[in-house]
């Protein structure tokens, strides 16, 4: 299940706001669908990058809806990013949390028994027979 989809951003954003920022050229128009999911994908490839594995996929944080559409806010708006209030903070604030939560500083909030230690990733577990040259068995050699 995707974290971040494009009604998460006309919900957040507003409809008329994605409409003026992915309109290219020309009059303001409809919402172009092409724009606004590459900087969605984009966004949670971004996010996924510094998350992956720390997370039930099929039942992601609702946490990185929320800072991956603060990405892909910030990246729709490219050069004006410094000119709409808040943006170039809000993507700042998204990129430091996700650096934190990869580093295990702070929390998706959704561990449960089931899941590994807070900011660890799941790794795989390797087994093996006993070691059958050790000191002992090669003390003549």
């Amino acid at each position: 299940m995707p974290f971040l989809t494009v009604p998460d951003m006309i919900e957040r954003i507003g409809e008329a706001r994605l409409a003026e920022v992915t309109t290219r050229s020309g009059p303001v128009g409809a919402i172009d669908m092409s724009a606004l999911q590459v900087a969605i994908d984009d966004a949670v490839a971004e996010a996924e990058s510094y998350v992956s594995g720390l997370y039930d996929t099929a039942n992601p944080p609702r946490v990185l809806s929320v800072h991956a559409a603060a990405i892909a806010w910030y990246r729709l708006l490219g050069d004006r990013a410094p000119a709409i209030e808040g943006a170039k903070e809000n993507h700042a604030l998204a990129l430091d949390f996700l650096r934190r939560v990869r580093a295990g500083e702070v929390s998706l909030g959704d561990e449960t028994p089931t899941d590994s230690a807070r900011g660890q990733s799941h790794r795989p577990q390797v087994s093996a027979p006993a070691a059958t040259f050790t000191r002992d068995t090669l003390g003549g050699f």
